[in-house]
């Protein structure tokens, strides 16, 4: 008898996990912030720390007899260019999320972020053949609608950061692209290996940033104090390790449209967090704006039929990432 849950219902439970452990980020990188490490110490730090953890895993499975990657020189060049590519995305993508954590604070900048599920399904359209009908055009105006108010609840225009504002979209349009290479730019990848790459790569565009503006020694900032170190490995860990390996296996499984949707958990759990540890409710039109965004999202997965729609992974390409 087959015990393995089925596919759409474990990529659904990775999704949701990988959202939530996303989710820490936001405070964590407050508490980093207040121990003296700098946004770009804890991103190198976060990537850093998640891509040991993942090859340490890799390690230990490949020890117990499973596949759980494949020789450099046996992937298509596509998907070698497309990892490499999304390393680099991923990199620019928590780079700028991070600094507009300080700059607008968690609330604002996970509500901007998630514009990227709207964005991800207009983008199956243009390049996947997904249809875009007169729900999903309601759903992507409603979702911008939402931005506005998310935008108007942070205070008058002329005192709103206009830069923090513009990095948490930046991070939009990064995940939008790293969600859809994911799913059907790197399938030939497992998941975990994947995962290890970007990371890894990510970490490397970090150091050679810092390099080239004279912040190398900043890399060292978390040695200074627990109080310093804490942050970044739980970032590492929870917050890139885990989270990664959850999200690129569960894409996979579910289809990006689907996955991006289930991942608006993120800011739930984000700005519940900045709430109950730092005292930063969302204002009403926040909450109302963040929650359009959220239910255009939704309405975006809605179909008038049960069939599975394209996205769904062949069960060749799916088989890898399950059991890793």
């Amino acid at each position: 008898m087959n015990r393995r849950p089925a596919p759409q219902l474990l990529g659904a439970g990775l999704i949701v996990l990988a959202a939530a452990s996303f989710g820490t980020l936001g405070p964590v990188s407050r508490y980093a912030d207040q121990a003296g490490v700098s946004s770009l110490t804890l991103v190198t730090w976060r990537a850093g720390v998640g891509a040991i953890c993942v090859l340490a895993f890799l390690a230990l499975r490949s020890m117990g007899g499973h596949r759980s990657s494949r020789p450099w020189s046996s992937l298509p060049v596509r998907d070698r260019w497309l990892v490499c590519a999304a390393a680099v995305t991923n990199a620019a993508l928590n780079l700028g999320v991070f600094v507009a954590f300080l700059r607008i604070g968690i609330a604002l900048t996970l509500l901007i972020f998630y514009l990227y599920p709207a964005l991800v399904a207009v983008a199956s359209v243009a390049w996947f053949g997904e249809r875009l009908d007169r729900r999903r055009w309601t759903a992507l105006a409603v979702s911008l609608i939402g931005v506005l108010l998310v935008v108007a609840g942070a205070g008058p225009l002329n005192q709103l950061d206009l830069a923090g504002i513009g990095l948490a979209f930046m991070g939009a349009l990064a995940q939008t692209f790293y969600a859809l290479a994911a799913r059907h730019g790197f399938g030939a990848i497992p998941g975990p290996q994947a995962a290890s790459i970007t990371m890894g790569g990510a970490a490397l565009v970090y150091l050679a940033v810092a390099l080239a503006i004279g912040r190398l020694a900043d890399v060292i900032q978390p040695l200074a104090s627990f109080a310093a170190l804490w942050p970044v490995l739980l970032a590492g860990t929870v917050g890139a390790g885990l989270a990664t390996v959850c999200f690129i296996t569960g894409i996979r499984l579910l289809g990006a449209p689907r996955a991006t949707i289930l991942a608006t958990l993120e800011p739930v759990v984000g700005v519940g967090l900045a709430a109950l540890l730092f005292g930063e409710p969302p204002t009403a039109l926040q909450v109302l704006g963040g929650a359009l965004i959220v239910s255009a999202g939704v309405l975006l997965q809605f179909r008038r039929s049960e069939v599975v729609e394209h996205e769904a992974l062949p069960e060749q390409d799916a088989a890898v990432d399950p059991a890793a």
